[in-house]
């Protein structure tokens, strides 16, 4: 959305906007109220979201436990910038801003195939902390993780 008004903003830049340039606008604010209560529960949940996803990651890699602290940190920040994806209906923007940088450090470092585990773990918690109509939102920001890191 932040994307959206910013390129209404340019395109319409002296004159009103159209009905249609608007439309954006109130596909959001239809959507508002369980992306902010989603955003909500992953902010309150963060720590939960982690843990569960280290508990799954155990399961099936006993030896994660040696790296674990750099995972969370990144998990962390990745949770948080999908969360605020979720709120302000911004894919593009965790793409660019984060999800690019993020796969750039993966690839040096060699650890895609750590990704493939720890992004399908937190698909499955996901929906643990959300009601189905708040997953239905948050889970294609998540799964955009999926597609980019992997």
């Amino acid at each position: 959305m932040l994307k959206q008004f910013a390129d209404l903003t340019l395109e319409a830049d002296g004159r009103y906007a159209q009905d249609y340039e608007l439309r954006f606008l109130e596909d959001y604010l239809e959507s508002h109220e369980i992306r902010q209560s989603a955003y909500t529960k992953i902010r309150d949940n963060a720590d939960a979201i982690i843990e569960a996803v280290r508990v799954g990651k155990q399961k099936r890699n006993p030896e994660f436990k040696d790296y674990y602290v750099t995972c969370k940190r990144d998990l962390i920040d990745l949770v948080r910038y999908c969360a605020a994806a979720l709120l302000f209906d911004d894919m593009e923007r965790l793409r660019t801003n984060m999800l690019l940088w993020f796969q750039t450090i993966s690839r040096a470092y060699n650890f895609e195939d750590d990704n493939i585990d720890t992004y399908e773990v937190l698909l499955n918690v996901i929906p643990d902390f959300l009601t189905p109509e708040e997953a239905k939102l948050a889970l294609p920001i998540f799964e955009l993780n999926c597609a980019v890191l992997v």
